[in-house]
């Protein structure tokens, strides 16, 4: 078998541990590095830190966009989700998977982690690690060479690919044996724990939930979306975002041909993008939403609305909607 193996690739820092510790031995490297929904559609990893980071040491990258095939595990995770939407078992399942794949694509020996026994509560605990590894075929063929001592000998070790006295032993959530690793390796620089997953945050969590549950058809750019502006359900089956800056009224505005309805103001204020069935009444809580968060003072109060029917129309701002429904509204 050649010496020779895929790596899970987060840019955190116990994945560039992980690379170095195997990458010391002589193993040729690929490491995996998933981009999740969350990033824009003409993101180019090339320009991440993550991506710079595994340059700095030598370690080589197969980049893997996730798309709707990876939305419907977090649609519906088997084994659940962590305390918001977060589907971190499932998560590293569709990973592994994912890694299996391209382990016999490379005609590779093993796969290999930087995880860390105890570290995680929900992932990472040792009965949970077998678990994940039987899910997804990959009994003795799954490595995680800093935890890799205090667990049973992959095949890779048996047959003398990766030698098990170079790996480590570690367990736990102190992190002080990586932090002395890093300053052996010259590791300054690396991405946080868990790479700030935005499943994870509160406020994304429930923009996510409310998609879910209101627009079953929803696609890969529904969800970067829910990163871009200010979220407001102002009816049952309709949804709006609503620029903050110059930055994100031009990132809505690219993705105009998505929307149900796309309206943007002559004046200083918010371009609005439209999800959903827009009924009667609905265009004037728009203008009232513009007017809210826009300057009358600066350019008149025309809101210029194009619809995915072809129609088009300019909106006269009335009244501004006040902040508690603008509250009762928001997402």
């Amino acid at each position: 078998m050649k010496r020779k193996g895929i790596l899970l690739y987060s840019g955190g820092l116990d994945s560039l541990l992980a690379a170095k510790v195997l990458m010391e031995q002589g193993i040729e490297l690929i490491g995996l590095h998933f981009i999740l929904p969350f990033a824009s559609p003409d993101y180019h990893p090339e320009e991440s830190n993550s991506v710079k980071y595994a340059t700095r040491i030598g370690l080589s990258l197969s980049h893997f966009r996730c798309g709707m095939e990876y939305l419907e595990m977090v649609k519906n995770p088997p084994h659940g989700y962590g305390k918001e939407m977060n589907p971190c078992i499932d998560c590293k399942i569709y990973f592994l998977r994912k890694a299996a794949e391209l382990m016999v694509r490379e005609k590779a020996s093993f796969v290999a982690t930087g995880e860390v026994i105890g570290q995680r509560p929900m992932s990472q605990m040792k009965n949970m690690l077998l678990h994940i590894e039987k899910s997804v075929d990959l009994k003795g063929y799954l490595l995680r060479p800093l935890s890799a001592r205090i667990l049973e000998p992959t095949i890779a070790e048996q047959g003398g690919i990766v030698d098990r006295e170079k790996l480590y032993g570690i367990s736990g959530r102190s992190r002080t044996v990586q932090f002395e690793l890093a300053r052996k390796y010259d590791i300054e620089e690396y991405s946080s724990p868990a790479g700030g997953c935005l499943f994870t945050d509160r406020n994304i969590a429930a923009r996510v939930r409310d998609l879910f549950e209101r627009h079953p058809e929803f696609n890969p750019v529904d969800m970067y979306l829910l990163t871009i502006g200010r979220h407001y359900r102002i009816a049952p089956e309709l949804k709006i975002i609503v620029g903050r800056n110059e930055r994100e009224n031009i990132e809505l505005e690219k993705y105009a041909g998505m929307a149900d309805a796309m309206f943007v103001p002559e004046f200083k204020g918010p371009s609005i993008f439209a999800k959903g069935a827009l009924n009667d009444g609905d265009c004037e809580t728009i203008c009232a939403v513009a007017g809210r968060y826009g300057n009358y003072e600066k350019g008149g109060t025309v809101l210029n609305a194009r619809f995915k029917n072809g129609g088009i129309a300019s909106l006269e701002c009335g009244p501004k909607v006040d902040d508690t429904t603008l509250d009762a509204m928001r997402i």
